[in-house]
């Protein structure tokens, strides 16, 4: 069936090129007309949609692999029938199938450990999600720039239904299939994991350990045949490498690896002794390590039961981050997971941690029930877990419990101190802290908001005047109005001062309150302040991501680009979701005249940003979206630019940031008169800390010799 003109667009998808035609439909080459990317839209024929409910089950599956985020799984970015016919729209790959390499031959054994590794550490966050591929073999793995990328999650459901034809379930050679799915069995992740040994085993020796002239004959060969050890094939192997392979390949799925996490570990020890010893990624045994604190999973509908769950991560973020051993993601990291159901593995990588704490909460009456877990980022276990049946008044010694049960089972020393701190409860008055925890969302959403969480949080203070996080957010609500440009600084920075100073009194190492210091500061202007602030905050909290952009940014906009670029990069590195450590570095290397990394860094910006504003269409990306319209400008993409920016403008028109950004694009794009439009559209209440930067920003170069801008900034340093 071709699709006629009019048919052309699916969703938000317009459709350009037909890349390919088979046995599960058509791909094709499309456009999305919402964001700037090219995707790849899979159209499945109808008469395989015959089983609706196989189809729905498709379309099911699809949509829980689309919450993987994972380097080496083709993202699913949509899911849907168009009219009968069900389609997939996802990433792009670029690059040949591992079926086209290995048509050229076997891989160097390092190369095929390594890519083993990596398609065993996909698997292990899609198996998390209860996702078995079912067809994984090499034509289905894309060997990309950037790594591999496997193919087409959750469409092999399709191949379950009974109104499907065996070539159709079957779709070419079985000799990846498993031996249970092959007799009809039950099976589960460990028939994906049997694939992987098959693929192993043609990376290795370029040998089929199954082959036959015939269906028949192929099975044949998977369910009663040995295949003889890679070794055989190529003596050099070691004998681990055969063990790992031929546990891959055992007939019995009990006697095969039971979980990629399993599966990575031999990899990795085999890979460790072929490079002599020596890890490349080896960080020496004392590197503090990095806890991640999820928000709590509610188990009932209440508002009251929401804002429980989350004091308890709150606290627990609070209390944890005091101590010296240990480094926690902060709470502006963690929150955005707090509607995503995301695999401990996938929430340790994309949250650079080493341990992930896991909780629920459940309330009846006047008592809670709340369950905890800590679990390693390196194979998925559970360290500790236990629960806590307590009234809703002993939440406080409850979330000091779980703080000390983390401590003994990380094997942290404490200080006498820091263990008196962890007895300590942020407030006795539980209104006051339910007030205060309503009020944190509300702080930096919009003008409005704002103003609600300034209500909410003199509640707070009423009942409780030495309240030290209250005082602290207090001070934030204030110095949020001047940084979003919704007040002056005159305004903002007197106030955020002082509550920031009685919350200090009262706990002098609060992060929260150190940091509404150094933003004062930069409202004010005062660079060597600002840097004296941020590095309390570092020295408290060294991977805190406002912090690192802080000292980078005041460095930049002070003329010293040299002693930002350390402090972006490790943010870069660091913070692998955030868009603005690279957004700053690509900013910074170009002060530097470090042209080979400009454009890389830039494309990084360009992709994290396109990925926030992916999962926040509305105003809370909009800040992303503009950040991707001026990265289209270098990219020599204008027009997309330019709706990109437009569309940022319109989901937050009083954000001056956005404003500024607009600004930038238009410099970039030699349009003088409509960048200095924006720039007094986005500096009506322009902060002190404003003052400097624009005479720095590379985006700027191009207006810095209008009179307006001279007036606005001053004149230009010389370059």
């Amino acid at each position: 069936m071709n699709l006629s003109e009019t048919d052309r667009e699916i969703s938000h998808y317009r459709l350009i090129e037909l890349l390919g035609r088979g046995g599960m439909g058509e791909v094709w080459r499309a456009q999305d007309t919402q964001l700037p990317r090219t995707v790849a839209v899979k159209l499945l024929p109808a008469h395989l949609a015959a089983d609706r409910e196989a189809a729905e089950r498709l379309l099911r599956e699809a949509r829980a692999a689309a919450s993987v985020d994972h380097p080496g799984v083709v993202a699913v970015y949509e899911a849907g029938f168009f009219g009968d016919r069900p389609y997939l729209v996802m990433q792009r790959a670029e690059g040949e199938t591992l079926g086209a390499r290995l048509a050229r031959g076997p891989l160097p054994a390092a190369e095929a450990l390594e890519l083993a590794r990596a398609l065993a550490d996909a698997l292990a966050e899609v198996h998390a999600l209860g996702i078995v591929h079912r067809d994984l073999k090499p034509d289905n793995v894309v060997l990309t720039a950037r790594g591999p990328k496997i193919l087409d999650f959750g469409l092999a459901s399709l191949r379950d239904s009974p109104k499907l034809t065996v070539s159709d379930a079957v779709l070419g050679t079985p000799r990846f299939l498993s031996p249970e799915q092959l007799k009809g069995a039950p099976y589960d992740s460990r028939a994906d994991l049997w694939a992987l040994g098959v693929m192993l085993y043609e990376m290795l020796t370029g040998i089929a350990p199954f082959s036959g002239r015939s269906f028949e004959e192929t099975s044949f060969q998977v369910l009663h045949h040995v295949p003889p050890p890679p070794s055989r094939a190529r003596p050099e192997l070691p004998a681990e490498v055969d063990y790992v392979v031929m546990k891959l390949l055992r007939k019995e799925p009990a006697k095969r690896y039971a979980r990629a996490e399993d599966l990575i570990g031999d990899l990795e020890s085999l890979l460790s002794a072929s490079a002599g010893g020596v890890q490349e990624d080896a960080e020496p045994a004392t590197r503090t390590p990095r806890l991640a604190v999820m928000p709590f999973e509610v188990m009932s509908s209440s508002d009251d039961d929401s804002f429980l769950a989350s004091g308890l991560a709150e606290d627990l973020i609070v209390d944890l981050t005091r101590l010296g051993g240990l480094h926690v993601a902060s709470r502006a990291e963690v929150m955005p997971y707090r509607d995503r159901a995301v695999p401990p593995r996938t929430l340790a990588r994309e949250l650079a941690a080493d341990f992930v704490l896991l909780g629920s909460v459940r309330r009846a009456g006047n008592r809670a029930r709340i369950s905890a877990q800590l679990v390693s980022a390196a194979d998925g276990n559970s360290l500790w877990a236990d629960r806590f049946d307590r009234t809703l008044e002993d939440l406080f010694d409850v979330q000091a419990e779980v703080s000390k049960k983390i401590v003994d089972a990380l094997r942290l020393t404490l200080s006498p101190g820091e263990r008196e701190m962890l007895d300590r409860a942020p407030t006795r008055n539980a209104e006051a802290y339910a007030l205060y925890l309503r009020a944190r969302d509300l702080i930096d959403a919009t003008r409005e908001t704002n103003r609600e969480a300034e209500a909410l949080l003199r509640r707070a203070l009423e009942l409780d005047a030495d309240f030290p996080l209250g005082l602290a957010a207090m001070g934030e609500m204030h110095a949020i109005r001047a940084l979003r440009w919704w007040a002056t600084p005159r305004e903002a920075a007197e106030p955020a001062l002082g509550f920031a100073r009685r919350a200090l009194e009262l706990e002098p190492d609060l992060v929260d309150a150190h940091l509404v210091l150094a933003r004062v500061h930069w409202l004010n202007g005062d660079h060597a302040g600002l840097l004296e602030s941020i590095e309390r905050v570092l020295r408290l909290d060294p991977d805190h991501p406002e912090g690192l952009l802080l000292a980078g940014w005041s460095y930049m906009s002070h003329g010293m680009p040299e002693r930002a670029r350390p402090i972006l990069e490790y943010a870069v590195r660091r913070h692998p979701q955030a868009f603005m450590p690279a957004e700053y570095l690509s900013n910074c290397y170009e002060l530097l005249g470090l042209n080979e990394q400009i454009e890389p860094m830039r494309q990084l910006a360009f992709e994290r940003a396109l990925e926030h504003v992916r999962r926040h269409p509305g105003r809370e990306g909009a800040h992303a979206r503009s950040i991707l319209a001026s990265r289209l400008a270098t990219m020599g993409r204008a027009e997309e630019g330019f709706e990109q920016m437009q569309r940022a403008i319109e989901a937050a028109p009083d954000d001056g940031r956005i404003h500024y950004n607009a600004a930038c694009f238009y410099a970039r794009e030699g349009r003088v008169e409509d960048a200095i439009r924006e720039l007094k559209e986005g500096t009506k209440n322009l902060s002190s800390f404003m003052g400097e930067w624009p005479r720095y920003d590379p985006d700027m170069q191009n207006v810095r010799d209008h009179p307006e801008f001279a007036k606005m900034f001053g004149v230009a340093p010389k370059t």
